[in-house]
């Protein structure tokens, strides 16, 4: 889904307090899906706010608006369930543990990031987080999201999203093609451990830029792990499935500037029923560049889809699903979410 708005009211905050830097939990022997130690830790935070997330401070699209300070690193804490799709702006450090956003109407976009979020060289970390409810689209944005930045601007802000599940996307594709991820808007890294997600069209979309001038900022490696997504029919039939979707420069493609694009797979599954998995998978077999430059992929005899012939993508996609099921089971994720720790404890 393209995001665009003409106006942001610079709404305050609500329930906003210093808070004590965050503590990273002790780190525990793996224990199954959706507790097993999580692969990358949240940043360090130098005197962050603690903004507690609340079903107000709605914009004139009735979103959330979480409007964050440059520089400012912040704890995001999530109480109840949150009915409205949440919008975060600014901020450097975000660090968002535990939660759950179910819109009640829409169709809408469950977590957006726009508008120099992260600048700096900053990280938002999403962890523990269900969506769920009348959704187009997951987790979907970037750095420049909305800032019009002239096409190839670096972006110098991390995403990363663990233990995170989305329960279920709706809609149709005359409103948008659900997204479990979409990025627009550009990070560093984009990166992703044990998530979970349900889509009627689209499953992991990250092209090398966005094709709106407005949200021109590249992305320039991507790392999916431990992650499983799941089609369904759906209204257009079998030419909208795609649930992993990457690399290309504007919709379709492909060239050796976007190629420059990097990214990592580890127990990637895609349960994919309406297609086969090479062609629910983008660039496919058959994809070609328009200068010559090798991007299709390979099927290899075990059924996995692979890259590594002509990106620099390593790893593969699996069909069907993890053998343990889910990993984030329902219920992992929430309002009640601890964190089982993390394999590099961090700084």
């Amino acid at each position: 889904m393209r995001w665009q708005r003409s106006a942001l009211a610079l709404l305050a905050v609500a329930l906003i307090s210093p808070a004590a830097p965050l503590q990273t939990p002790a780190s525990s022997p793996a224990i199954g899906p959706g507790r097993d130690l999580l692969t990358w830790s949240p940043p360090a935070l130098a005197n962050p706010i603690t903004v507690t997330l609340c079903n107000c401070n709605l914009d004139d699209a009735g979103d959330i608006l979480v409007d964050l300070k440059l520089g400012q690193d912040y704890i995001l804490k999530d109480p109840v369930v949150l009915t409205h799709p949440i919008v975060i702006q600014g901020g450097h450090n975000v660090v968002w543990i535990g939660g759950v956003v179910r819109p009640a109407a829409g169709p809408d976009i469950g977590i957006q990031l726009i508008r120099n979020v992260g600048y700096g060289g900053g990280t938002v970390h999403l962890e523990g987080i269900d969506l769920d409810g009348v959704l187009t689209d997951g987790i979907e944005g970037g750095e420049w999201a909305t800032l019009s930045k002239p096409s190839g601007t670096r972006a110098d802000a991390t995403l990363q999203i663990e233990n995170v599940r989305i329960e279920r996307l709706s809609g149709d594709s005359s409103v948008t093609h659900q997204d479990c991820i979409q990025h627009y808007g550009g990070w560093k890294a984009l990166r992703v451990d044990h998530f979970t997600c349900h889509t009627l069209y689209q499953g992991f979309y990250l092209p090398w830029q966005d094709s709106a001038s407005n949200n021109a900022g590249v992305l320039s490696h991507w790392d999916l792990r431990n992650a499983n997504l799941s089609d369904a029919p759906n209204s257009t039939g079998p030419g909208m499935q795609t649930l992993i979707h990457f690399g290309d420069l504007a919709d379709a493609v492909f060239d050796h500037t976007s190629q420059q694009q990097r990214g990592n797979l580890v127990n990637v599954y895609l349960r994919a029923t309406q297609q086969p998995l090479d062609q629910e998978t983008y660039p496919n077999s058959g994809t070609v560049s328009t200068d010559g430059t090798l991007v299709h992929s390979r099927v290899n005899g075990d059924g996995t889809v692979t890259w590594g012939d002509t990106w620099g993508v390593t790893g593969s996609v699996s069909p069907g699903d993890p053998p343990t099921g889910d990993y984030v089971p329902a219920g992992v994720a929430g309002l009640d979410y601890v964190s089982p720790g993390y394999r590099d404890p961090g700084p």
